[in-house]
């Protein structure tokens, strides 16, 4: 009886203009799977709002996959542009760095990308975002799209819990990914 309290509490709040915030603390794990190919990542970072219009972000991660695990490094900046009351848009630039623990092939990432976030209610935020990425390996390089939804259950003003679906066509492989996190605002 609780959750379905709590969700017709979520739903029903009246919505109020705020601002999104660009400085935070998250974990998270997601389920990726490359062809038939099944893995787990589990990663942390963060985000530091510079000022309104610019953030720096970062990540560390280990992405396991079957026969191998990979540690994964992301730097990033972003540019947000506030586009109506309820609605940021958001170009960002990030650069990752995958290192595998069997063989030698690093995975270098650039991609760049473009994200709308939307109050959906007061407590819920949705967003799209679509990008290009361009992954250089030691043995050849590839690019892409890469498409993702998302939705953030505000559980208070800086606390939240999100659910992301992700789809990149990088290459000759298509890479989905589904993953939570949760995320504390400062």
């Amino acid at each position: 009886m609780v959750p379905a309290g709590f969700l017709a509490l979520a739903v029903s709040s009246p919505l109020m203009a705020k601002e999104f915030s660009y400085s935070y603390a998250e974990l998270g794990v997601a389920d990726i799977e490359v062809d038939d190919r099944d893995g787990d990542y589990l990663y942390g970072g963060g985000s530091l709002a510079l000022d309104r219009n610019v953030f720096i972000r970062a990540s560390v991660g280990n992405l396991d996959f079957d026969p191998g695990e990979a540690d994964v490094v992301s730097l990033g900046v972003g540019h947000p542009m506030r586009i109506s009351e309820r609605s940021d848009l958001v170009l960002a630039l990030d650069y990752s760095y995958t290192d595998p623990d069997r063989g030698d092939n690093d995975i270098d990432t650039l991609a760049a990308s473009v994200q709308s976030r939307t109050w959906l209610t007061n407590n819920i935020e949705g967003n799209l975002s679509a990008g290009y990425a361009h992954a250089d390996y030691d043995k050849g390089d590839d690019s892409g799209a890469v498409l993702g939804a998302g939705v953030r259950l505000y559980v208070t003003p800086l606390v939240s819990v999100a659910a992301e679906l992700n789809r990149s066509f990088v290459g000759d492989l298509d890479t989905d990914s589904f993953g939570i996190s949760g995320r504390v605002q400062f």
